[in-house]
């Protein structure tokens, strides 16, 4: 939406940027499919990125019955690095406990 400042000058005004320009005539118009394309394909990859992001909703590039990948992943990392931190902290009390306690 453009607001007409002075008809005679042919200037408008964009109230969104405050921007004052020369008014283009309708001859110079093209045709906005080709614009309105991309957009959809850009939609397109933008709903992917978004789905990616939440562990329920199936990904747009992926094989079906692949929705609760990325939980059951991560479940298993998880669990995983629970268990060397475990282990870790476990021997390194084991540790303290024959150094304070003196074991043979």
């Amino acid at each position: 939406m453009k607001i007409r400042i002075a008809p005679e000058t042919e200037l408008v005004m964009d109230p969104l940027t405050s921007v004052i320009s020369k008014e283009k005539t309708a001859a110079s118009n093209r045709s906005m499919m080709a614009l309105i394309k991309k957009l959809d394909e850009t939609e397109h990859i933008v709903d992917g990125l978004v789905d990616s992001l939440q562990p329920d909703k199936p990904l747009t590039n992926s094989w079906r019955g692949r929705e609760k990948t990325s939980v059951s992943a991560g479940f298993i990392t998880n669990f995983f690095y629970g268990l060397i931190a475990g282990l870790i902290i476990s021997g390194l009390a084991f540790i303290l406990f024959r150094i304070m306690y003196g074991g043979s």
